[in-house]
């Protein structure tokens, strides 16, 4: 599959809940943009270590063993800043969403080789291990346009993400309970690896059902994860520092997805079109 045209995408997503789409970043420019990813990603390891493991003290899922994170990597490193205006990317986002998209997450997720398999799960706001989410059955509406940017190939030995095509129509998911024919940690009949080249972007529904696979191979998985959202979605909840995030998550002692908000001096480093993606979330 090499869709090229947005109209394809978006019909593509439409009906699958997911679409991959190559050569988002160059070939010759992806290595650059991985080696920069990785390193910014390692000098913030152990921060980012201790942060999950208060999180899991607390009772809740999240985080993967043998998965390393990195919130708003775009404070550190900018090399790929000028691909998130793509238009088989953003040009989608805004067939989907209208005027006014925004950028809600800019995460690197470095795969060690020997990772644990993830649970199967749809991504905020429908993830029901959040404090904040959409309580099922779901309306059947996008209301996130998730994406995986592949800065090494996925491929099956190195535990290219899970997903199970179609998923999106389904008005609930394992993770949000009331599901109990479905074991949330196994394999699915219908799964498929979401396999592609460095350099190609999964973009997913975020009501699709998807799941972290293990890392079989000796070298390290890395990807961004990039979410684009809609004017009208609410992403306060999930801004530390917020009266809806006090209420809605400091306050009943939850877990939610907690974005990174961007500083002053990156925000005003990123290229002039990319600047509006960012410009709900400065950190002052």
């Amino acid at each position: 599959m090499n869709l090229m045209d947005r109209n394809e995408i978006v019909a593509h997503l439409r009906e699958h809940g997911y679409c991959i789409v190559q050569n988002v970043i160059p070939e010759d420019r992806v290595k650059s943009v991985c080696e920069d990813v990785v390193a910014a990603q390692r000098r913030h390891n152990a921060q980012t270590e201790r942060e999950l493991e208060a999180t899991r003290s607390r009772g809740h899922r999240i985080g993967v063993a043998g998965v390393g994170l990195l919130k708003q990597v775009v404070n550190e490193t900018q090399s790929f800043a000028n691909y998130l205006t793509d238009p088989r990317v953003y040009g989608v986002a805004e067939s989907l969403f209208g005027d006014f998209v925004r950028i809600s997450c800019t995460d690197c997720v470095v795969t060690h080789p020997g990772n644990d398999r993830g649970y199967w799960h749809a991504d905020w706001p429908f993830n029901a291990t959040n404090s904040t989410h959409i309580k099922a059955p779901y309306p059947d509406v996008m209301m996130h346009l998730a994406s995986i940017w592949m800065l090494t190939p996925f491929t099956e030995e190195n535990g290219a993400t899970f997903v199970l095509p179609g998923s999106h129509q389904i008005p609930n998911n394992p993770a949000a309970g009331g599901m109990n024919e479905v074991d949330q940690d196994a394999p699915h009949p219908g799964q498929i690896q979401a396999t592609g080249s460095a350099g190609s972007v999964l973009l997913y529904d975020s009501r699709l059902w998807h799941a972290v696979a293990p890392n079989q191979s000796d070298e390290i998985r890395v990807a961004l994860i990039i979410r684009y959202a809609p004017w009208w979605l609410n992403l306060t909840p999930t801004i530390r520092g917020t009266p809806d995030n006090d209420r809605m998550v400091v306050e009943t002692g939850g877990k939610n997805y907690d974005a990174t908000p961007i500083i002053r001096d990156a925000f005003e480093r990123l290229p002039e079109d990319v600047k509006p993606l960012y410009r709900h979330w400065i950190a002052e």
